[in-house]
């Protein structure tokens, strides 16, 4: 039972006819409601009861048909409550981007003092507002007719909520503000029960059939501690390949959730990480089939979500495309996860214009979350802004985590130029770097070294032909430990289920589970080996560490597939890959060598769109590599490079800036 369920409360009708601008539109079998609020363009949505009980239940004279008020929790740390701080506490409420005065129908006061007053001008302020209820805190005294006090178990957080007035009582319930997933970016929008689970919600648009998501009010959180909850209030959104308790994984595959339509038992520890912190999960986004990258048009099971830059019809690359899309649309959102394997979060944060960080390799935890590659899989992070990112990564991967190097750093100094991957396909975003770099390490007094990485890798691996060619079997691991850590069961189940068929799967699956039979455990072995032999020349060789700043520089790259600065459309009719520049694949380089790797906006530059027929703006990123366990110190020069005004916050919708 809620805590506050417990509460001896009551109240009186001030009086006021039931006017409040408030229409249920729908009103479900479990007791969850939607309803419009004033002129909301959205509607808000109260979850079901037997799930999520109220925070409060009153007694009240009201003995009518059951009406709903909306409801404002106010919390006051004044001893002597004035007009004046009413006001002001509203006013401060208005700021949040759920909360309106819509909600002023009905008020609760709460003093977190032991003792307050309401003064003469609150009460004569109060007086005179037609409010259909008001609650004051047994706690605070002062001559309000028109109010009864209430004996409180808890403090409430402050802040817009529903009542529902029904047989003498009045009970408050949480409220929920939503938007219309116009990207195709989710595949729910859930809700938390008071069990520690959560609920999808399952409701849409009927014009266009966006799912709605809810979201709750900041405000939810102004009475945690920062200190214990440094990501209070803060909303963010899951990639469904990752556990969440109560929800029914789908991981890219329609069939995968017919066959196991039981919902999750657990929620993965790295997302209990976050919300242990304080942060808000909302929903779960999209992914490609089981996190294998996919073109656009090869997502046939799960439909590819909408890139909101430019014309909306540029790709999102790899398999955490929904989290990119997701956090580039909606002001909402906070942050969004995502998994990187070969590259599934900083390529989408590249197509997106979003920072994109994949940590250093088991310095997140990858249990709940389906398994791709044991020895490259990651969980990261996509973000709008540098100094969240900073914090965000310092918080989630801890003070102690023994996959990052012990100490205190500050950022590298130098930037490692490998000249083989400049300059790029284009000249124009060529040209934004180059003056990008110029003004960061100037600003930072930072040196730029120029490095020839193949020289390198041919003096101390002694191959005789390509970077590329030497490691590219690194990644095929993931056929055998997709195939045997899921594959093999689900379709064994499938056919169980369905009469001996195979289950239908987008041909980024199909493939590599065909190929998976002919992959042997001595072929996996070699190549598990000849990771950690790339692991050891990169870290030992071309971005070594340091006792000062961890890493003795950071290597940097453009990530695009089509070489940086073209854009890359989800119509691959429309798009155009030069060569690529560099001796092997960027992105393939942190996971390869188990190390840290974020994709930065820096830019953006202007192009003719095929599909609108006008010009709009394809977003730059450059990709900062640093040594293995250097992720503070790679996330300190981003904070720095913020601080410098370099590294920017970035926009949702059309324009990253």
């Amino acid at each position: 039972m809620h805590p506050l369920k417990a509460a001896i409360l009551a109240a009186v009708y001030v009086g006021k006819v039931w006017s409040a601008p408030i229409a249920i539109t729908l009103q479900g079998s479990d007791g969850s409601l939607l309803y419009t609020l004033g002129n909301s363009t959205s509607p808000f949505y109260v979850p079901s009861p037997v799930k999520s009980g109220p925070v409060g239940t009153y007694q009240v004279s009201y003995t009518g048909p059951e009406v709903f008020v909306p409801f404002t929790v106010l919390v006051t740390n004044e001893t002597v409550i004035t007009s004046d701080i009413l006001v002001k506490t509203l006013d401060l409420y208005m700021e949040d981007d759920v909360y309106s005065m819509g909600f002023y129908d009905g008020l609760q006061i709460i003093t977190t003092q032991s003792s307050a007053i309401l003064d003469a001008s609150a009460v004569a302020y109060l007086s005179n507002k037609t409010l259909s209820y008001i609650l004051v805190d047994s706690f605070i005294s002062g001559n309000l007719s028109s109010a009864t006090a209430f004996v409180k178990s808890e403090i409430t957080p402050p802040g817009p909520y529903l009542g529902k007035v029904s047989k003498g009582s009045l009970s408050l319930y949480k409220t929920y503000a939503t938007f219309y997933d116009e990207y195709d970016t989710f595949m729910s929008g859930f809700t938390p029960n008071d069990d520690g689970s959560y609920s999808s919600i399952g409701l849409w648009q009927p014009q266009h059939y966006d799912i709605l998501i809810p979201y709750p009010s900041r405000l939810y959180s102004a009475l945690l501690d920062t200190d214990k909850y440094p990501l209070a209030g803060l909303r963010f959104a899951i990639k469904d390949i990752i556990d969440i308790e109560g929800i029914v994984q789908h991981g890219g595959s329609q069939a995968y959730a017919r066959v196991y339509p039981t919902p999750k038992n657990a929620t993965a520890p790295a997302m209990l990480d976050l919300i242990a912190l304080g942060a808000v999960p909302i929903g779960n986004t999209k992914p490609a089939t089981f996190a294998w990258g996919a073109w656009p048009d090869q997502n046939v099971d799960i439909p590819y979500p909408w890139n909101p830059r430019a014309d909306r019809y540029l790709g999102l690359s790899a398999s955490s495309h929904g989290s990119a899309a997701a956090i580039a649309a909606y002001p909402e959102l906070d942050f969004t996860i995502g998994t990187d394997t070969g590259g599934s979060v900083r390529n989408p944060a590249d197509r997106a214009g979003v920072y994109g960080l994949r940590p250093t390799w088991s310095a997140i935890n990858v249990t709940g979350v389906i398994t791709s590659a044991k020895t490259l899989d990651a969980v990261g992070f996509l973000a709008r802004d540098p100094w969240l990112s900073n914090k965000l990564a310092k918080l989630w991967l801890g003070p102690d985590n023994p996959a990052l190097a012990s100490g205190s750093f500050s950022h590298p100094m130098k930037i490692i130029y490998p000249v083989e991957w400049f300059p790029i396909n284009s000249s124009t975003a060529q040209a934004l770097i180059d003056e990008w770099l110029t003004n960061v390490t100037t600003s930072l007094g930072m040196t730029i070294e120029y490095q020839n990485t193949t020289e390198i890798f041919q003096d101390v691996i002694g191959y005789n032909g390509t970077l590329q060619e030497w490691s590219t079997n690194i990644s095929s691991v993931n056929i055998r430990d997709n195939w045997l850590a899921l594959g093999e069961q689900f379709v064994s189940d499938y056919g169980a289920a369905n009469g001996g068929q195979y289950p239908p799967l987008d041909i980024s699956v199909r493939t590599p589970w065909a190929e998976s039979p002919t992959y042997t455990e001595e072929y996996y072995d070699q190549n598990v080996a000849l990771s950690w032999e790339f692991t050891d020349f990169i870290n030992d060789h071309v971005i070594v560490g340091n006792n000062e700043t961890c890493s003795d520089g950071l290597w940097i790259y453009q990530i695009a597939d089509t070489g940086g600065g073209i854009p890359e459309y989800r119509d691959r009719t429309l798009d155009y890959f030069p060569a690529y520049t560099g001796a092997m694949r960027g992105a393939s380089i942190a996971p390869f060598a188990h190390t840290v790797d974020i994709t930065v906006p820096i830019g953006q530059i202007p192009y003719m769109s095929a599909i609108s027929h006008v010009e709009e703006q394809l977003a730059i990123t450059l990709s900062f590599v640093a040594h293995r366990g250097c992720d503070l110190a790679l996330m300190a020069f981003v904070e720095a490079c913020a601080d410098a005004g370099y590294c920017k916050e970035v926009k949702t919708g059309r324009t990253a800036y």
